[in-house]
């Protein structure tokens, strides 16, 4: 059986995440998780909702709930739902009202690899998305790069792009003590994608209370 990272879904696919945790890691635009010891500053412009974010979105009739796309198979479907299950969204921040034309999304989450000990680091991990991508029925206009590294200011991340009529998407990710660590831009500006890279760049990934 085959056993699907949460990456898979975030960059295969356009599903908007869950609202984040009650939002105690953030003050202004700072984000500092002592768990998995980092801590990023967005720009003033930009917004991180708070925990009610989801309710709210329902009333608007949107549902953002985290789930498989009906447009793959039964099987992966259920595989994907399986795989949800060990996601954790830490936050999600809008470079612009949400909903707004052309709008840039951050999401931050955690995928617990405990289930997949082969998964050493971050380029293991993309690999096995990859792999992951040639066994679905995707849709015609979705393209995806090879896995690639970047170093951001003292970090060095894996990186995977992928595109679609919808938009382009870039994930960069690093695996620590058995959690990969993600950082997902959903973005149609190439300006949005200098953003990011600048917020990892500055972040601390060292960083202790």
């Amino acid at each position: 059986m085959r056993v699907f990272t949460i990456a898979f879904i975030f960059v295969a696919f356009s599903i908007a995440a869950k609202a984040q945790a009650p939002a105690t890691g953030v003050e202004g635009k700072t984000y500092t998780n002592t768990e998995h010891s980092f801590q990023i500053t967005f720009p003033d412009t930009w917004l991180i909702p708070g925990d009610d974010f989801e309710e709210f979105m329902r009333s608007q009739g949107h549902d953002i709930s985290l789930k498989a796309p009906e447009t793959i198979d039964r099987t992966s479907q259920i595989q994907v739902n399986r795989a949800l299950e060990r996601v954790k969204i830490l936050l999600t921040a809008y470079r612009a009202v949400p909903g707004s034309a052309e709008n840039a999304i951050v999401r931050i989450s955690t995928e617990d690899l405990t289930i997949n000990p082969a998964i050493r680091d971050a380029v293991d991990y993309l690999d096995l998305m990859r792999s992951q991508f040639a066994v679905m029925r995707l849709p015609a206009d979705f393209k995806y790069s090879e896995t690639q590294a970047e170093k951001l200011g003292a970090m060095q991340f894996a990186f995977l792009d992928t595109s679609s009529d919808t938009g382009k998407k870039r994930m960069y990710a690093t695996v620590r003590n058995g959690v990969a660590l993600m950082f997902t831009l959903t973005y149609t500006k190439p300006e949005d994608l200098k953003t990011l890279r600048d917020i990892l760049t500055k972040g601390d990934f060292r960083y202790k209370n």
